[in-house]
């Protein structure tokens, strides 16, 4: 069975909980496949194969030290329960309707791991937040935009049931990391050729919160949070 451990929820994000709370090092024993972001809402965080990567808002990518804190994270040890294998080029429209129609259950989570040749891919990262931090809905109007073409490498993430919103994000949604490590990010368009999909069943969620008085005192019963998270995405 595949456990999908979450580090605090979208709902502390959209209320501009940036601060990283959760060591690396932590988060790492949950898992070997993640996504996520780092302190300060600083970029797109990528965990393959137990690394950490993060995507920042400059196009810069770097290794996660595992003493650096994350504020939201999910992680799964990645055992794939669904493989997939199309030699022709398919859009990104096209694979998440490939997706959703092989899932075993829409109100299950699963993790999705796509590799192969990207013709396309279009990605941004969030740009790193200072003190005091704002909501989510204003902090995602400073991104980098990324095109990237003729790229090889791994596209992973997570299918959360849209029940889930506002713990986690409904829907799928995904990171890129490059075989060489020079491009990724949230990715929101591609084309790809030679795919290999591999999915894994998620039958139960592991949530984590923050241990902290800024976690404990804010009121995040927000009414308008489903707006600011379709409008964050």
């Amino acid at each position: 069975m595949n456990h999908l451990y979450q580090y605090s929820t979208m709902g502390a994000l959209v209320g501009g909980l940036f601060e990283g709370t959760f060591k690396m090092s932590e988060v790492l024993k949950s898992g070997n496949y993640g996504i996520g972001t780092m302190d300060g809402l600083d970029g797109e965080l990528i965990i393959i194969e137990g690394k950490p990567y993060l995507i920042e808002s400059n196009g810069n990518i770097r290794e996660v030290d595992a003493e650096e804190r994350t504020p939201f994270a999910s992680m799964i040890e990645f055992k794939p329960t669904h493989t997939l294998n199309y030699k022709e080029i398919l859009n990104k429209e096209q694979m998440d309707e490939i997706i959703l129609e092989e899932i075993e259950g829409m109100n299950y989570f699963h993790a999705v791991k796509i590799t192969g040749k990207f013709k396309l891919i279009k990605a941004r990262a969030v740009k790193k937040q200072k003190k005091p931090y704002p909501k989510l809905v204003e902090a995602v109007k400073e991104q980098g935009y990324f095109d990237y073409t003729d790229t090889t490498g791994t596209l992973f993430g997570f299918y959360t049931p849209h029940f889930i919103q506002g713990v986690g994000v409904g829907g799928y949604h995904v990171h890129y990391l490059s075989d060489d490590g020079k491009e990724g990010g949230h990715v929101f368009d591609y084309e790809i050729e030679d795919v290999s999909v591999e999915m894994a069943l998620a039958e139960d969620l592991i949530l984590k919160m923050p241990e902290t008085e800024t976690y404990r005192q804010n009121d995040l019963n927000n009414p308008d949070m489903l707006k600011d998270i379709e409008a964050s995405e």
